[in-house]
């Protein structure tokens, strides 16, 4: 009997779309992936006659996942498959995910499932490849789907006929990407291809099935080939992407940077400025993917908050990323790594004229008479304001003459963190804490109020080291900042109103004691 000349037409198409595009390849093991729908049990029959048309000698088998969800509807739709593989001399292996598959974001994750166990099989069944039955109105809705959400050029590429898969998987092909979802319906129906139809399709509470029922039916009003439009579209953006994946790739090789042992990816700063603001972002984009699946997009606020946070003027701040991930400025670079629980310590009240414990370590704080400054070998009141070095802090290279008793001895100024505060009153309340979102205060021999956090930064801490800087508290304002430097050093700045000046009433001295 002689085939229906349309029926002939749709196989020598979807034939030459998987030679010309490389979709399955001589000899290759290939899975299909089959859910019992129009587009699945289509590509069952197309794939076996290209692979007859084309002499490929295929070793064929299927996968249908059955989540269990729409009651008799699931059964049919088993029952489909079934008898269709089983007609075809292919042999079928069936995965039941019944309760697997509560609460929200029921599609990304049924996906998830269905593609992990996938990946499952094709491995157990040396499978170099795995096929879905995307078509091209499917390419339509994921390139309208993409644009509207993440407004990035790339997501013009859409589905690729072929796509590599990551190391250890099978490759991932769709061999109907050449056929329109009417065309296949028609096909089915011509051959007499039995399929079932799920009503959840058309529910218009997921995004995609407003893109199929609502948008691209209003875009087809201005051009009735609206889905053959946006398809060619992607095959153009997918051409054109290997020549700006050419460009990031030199881009990325000027600007990335030795990873340390907890980064993922780091880009040097100054490197990325000297780049164009095309290439710019693309890096920034490629940084974030590198904390990404392979096929996950990266939205436009997450690059535009490293755009951000890239242009800061202090070399300070983090973006949190979705998947656990976080990008830290500091040291002149943009780091990617796994986002890390912050550290914290409750607030701890130091008496005057006693000890206390704070993040591990012991404090001291005595109030002394009159102005009272580091390196003085007594103290005392002094007669006139001593020097002040560039780090603000004052420098007696004499002894202080006056009424009082030595500082404590031990470690230098260099490895433990020592405050002198002025005040004109003895204080009602000290505070040692962590600094906290906001904090402001006006450094001695700075000029303006900035934030910790700038200070910080300014100072060379390293990123990890701020969130374990000290903040000295007195009667609700922030007096004292103590860190560690990079190499180990441990200082401090007092704010202006608490300087030491030889008009000082009395003097806080705070020190970390030793052991």
């Amino acid at each position: 009997m002689r085939a229906d000349p349309f029926v002939l037409r749709m196989e020598r198409r979807v034939a030459a779309f998987v030679a010309g595009r490389d979709v399955v390849r001589r000899g290759e093991r290939v899975l299909l992936m089959l859910s019992g729908g129009a587009d699945s049990m289509a590509m069952l029959a197309l794939v076996r006659a290209a692979d007859e048309r084309l002499g490929l000698g295929l070793g064929l088998a299927a996968l249908h996942v059955d989540y269990g969800l729409r009651g008799a509807d699931s059964a049919r739709d088993r029952e489909i498959v079934v008898r269709a593989c089983a007609a075809a001399g292919i042999d079928l292996e069936v995965v039941a995910l019944e309760g697997r598959l509560r609460g929200p974001d029921f599609q990304a994750r049924a996906r998830e499932l269905r593609y992990e166990r996938a990946w499952q099989e094709a491995a157990r069944r040396a499978c170099t490849v795995v096929t879905a039955a995307h078509n091209r109105d499917d390419q339509a809705e994921t390139i309208v789907y993409r644009l509207a959400k993440y407004a990035s050029p790339q997501g013009l590429v859409g589905m690729r006929p072929r796509e590599q898969g990551a190391p250890g998987r099978a490759a991932l092909a769709r061999p109907l990407l050449c056929l329109g979802a009417d065309e296949i319906r028609a096909y089915c129906a011509t051959r007499g291809i039995e399929f079932g139809e799920d009503v959840t399709n058309a529910a218009p509470i997921y995004a995609r099935n407003i893109v199929r029922h609502e948008v691209l039916p209003r875009l087809a009003r201005l051009n009735p080939r609206v889905t053959e439009t946006l398809a060619a579209a992607a095959g153009i953006a997918a051409a054109e992407r290997e020549v700006v994946a050419a460009a990031v790739e030199a881009a990325w090789e000027r600007v990335a940077v030795s990873d340390g042992e907890d980064d993922l990816a780091a880009l040097d700063l100054d490197a990325l400025a000297r780049e164009p603001e095309a290439l710019r972002a693309l890096c920034l984009r490629r940084l974030l993917e590198r904390g990404r699946a392979a096929d996950a997009l990266v939205e436009r606020r997450e690059v535009e908050a490293l755009e951000r946070l890239a242009a800061r003027r202090d070399d300070a701040g983090s973006v949190s990323i979705r998947g656990g991930w976080e990008v830290v400025r500091g040291g002149g670079r943009l780091r990617l790594r796994r986002r890390r629980t912050p550290h914290v310590c409750s607030p701890m009240i130091l008496p005057v004229g006693g000890r206390a414990c704070f993040c591990g370590r012991r404090f001291v704080a005595r109030l002394l008479p009159g102005a009272v400054w580091p390196d003085a070998g007594v103290v005392g009141r002094a007669s006139a304001a001593p020097p002040v070095s560039a780090t603000g802090r004052a420098v007696v290279p004499t002894p202080v003459t006056g009424s009082a008793s030595k500082l404590p001895s031990g470690r230098s100024a260099a490895t433990r963190l020592e405050a002198f505060v002025g005040l004109a009153t003895p204080p009602l309340r000290l505070e040692l804490r962590h600094p906290a979102r906001g904090d402001r205060f006006t450094p001695f021999a700075m000029e303006g109020e900035t934030t910790v956090a700038r200070f910080l930064a300014a100072a060379h801490v390293p990123p990890a080291a701020r969130e374990r800087a000290l903040v000295l508290v007195i009667d609700g304002c922030i007096a004292w900042v103590g860190y560690e430097t990079r190499t180990g050093e441990r200082r401090g700045r007092v704010a202006q109103p608490f300087r030491v000046s030889e008009s000082t009433a009395c003097t806080l001295h705070v020190v970390e004691e030793e052991g």
